[in-house]
């Protein structure tokens, strides 16, 4: 089903509650400082930012459905998988994931929600969720704009850009390229009247290196100790960096640097685990999934593509759950691609 929302607003009816099919879906928040910041106040804790992203006069919005239609998509051969994935890690699944909303695509950050469902973002400032039914996907999605602190839509690749993502507990943290920041969404209350509320910039003075446009904060997760951790995909030094953000959304500690591949970058991560991707003309696409005790590489002939989000789910009995996704850049010679891949505790061997 597709919904059009005139100039893009979409529709909060006072009493009225459209039901929802996986999750709800959320509005984001866009770009300057919010009024918190404004009122000179600086302690951005997450308890204030679930505050003001969904206040306690907001009433909650579920969305439509989005119907998807689902393929199921081959890595390679049984012999290059063998050659490519290190003998503790196995291929799952892939489908290549389509919509009649022309709004669909563009995928690039990933989580996973406490349903087990995934939470997605898109170039165009669009928030997504994939319906999973024994972690496989099973058609049901919704998708809404993201707004800004005003309940205003994002518009545009200046304001909209959505590259990273990483969520706890109904909390939702959005990086963007473009217009470099880090907006936070109370999904988990409101859900798609979430409104965004500015958390972080670009913190330059640490980095010591100019951040392109589109060079940003493509991988953000979580650090160990809890914080909010973004890697951008600008490689300083043939190195990638990572800074962590305190409460109040400052950097404080210097960058650590992760050692890449000539021509990778950085671009997705989740707990512990890093997403690389490089593109030429010769090679085509080529990613890298490195993690504790782990190094994927992944390039033709196996079916590779523009693979940006990155989200691990652990399952009872050891093994982990890693999803990687596919941004198409509304490109017909690309598509979105959502391939699992299971990490054994112990080695096949």
């Amino acid at each position: 089903m597709v919904v059009d929302w005139p100039d893009r607003q979409p529709p909060f009816p006072p009493k009225m509650k459209i039901g929802s099919v996986i999750l709800a879906a959320f509005v984001l928040t866009c770009c300057a400082p919010t009024d918190l910041q404004s009122s000179g106040q600086t302690d951005l804790s997450e308890k204030q930012l679930r505050a003001t992203s969904c206040s306690r006069d907001t009433q909650r919005y579920d969305p439509p459905p989005l119907s998807l239609k689902v393929k199921n998509v081959p890595l390679g051969t049984d012999a290059d998988i063998a050659r490519a994935l290190p003998k503790n890690m196995n291929f799952i699944g892939g489908w290549h994931l389509t919509s009649n909303d022309s709004n669909f695509g563009g995928l690039s950050g990933l989580a996973v929600l406490e349903s087990g469902d995934l939470l997605s973002v898109s170039d165009k400032g669009y928030v997504v969720t994939l319906g999973l039914s024994g972690s496989i996907p099973n058609g049901q999605a919704t998708m809404m704009p993201l707004s800004n602190a005003k309940g205003k839509v994002l518009t545009g690749k200046i304001d909209g850009d959505a590259e990273g993502l990483t969520y706890r507990e109904g909390l939702a943290f959005v990086s963007f390229e473009r217009r470099h920041r880090i907006l936070a969404f109370d999904f988990g209350r409101c859900g798609g009247a979430a409104k965004g509320q500015y958390f972080s910039g670009l913190p330059k003075e640490k980095l010591g290196a100019r951040i392109a446009t589109n060079s940003g904060a493509e991988a953000l997760d979580f650090a160990p100790d809890g914080r909010v951790r973004a890697g951008y995909e600008t490689v300083i030094n043939k190195r990638a960096p990572l800074v962590i953000f305190d409460a109040d959304g400052i950097v404080r500690e210097d960058p650590i640097f992760l050692d890449i591949e000539d021509g990778f970058k950085l671009v997705g991560a989740d707990a512990g685990y890093q997403l690389f991707r490089s593109y030429d003309r010769v090679k085509g696409n080529r990613n890298i999934i490195r993690g504790p005790n782990l190094e994927a590489h992944l390039s033709p002939p196996l079916a590779v593509d523009n693979f940006e989000g990155l989200a691990v789910a652990p399952q009872t009995g050891g093994e982990t759950y890693i999803y990687i996704i596919s941004d198409d850049n509304f490109s017909a010679k690309q598509r979105t691609l959502l391939y699992l891949f299971a990490i054994n505790a112990v080695d096949k061997n």
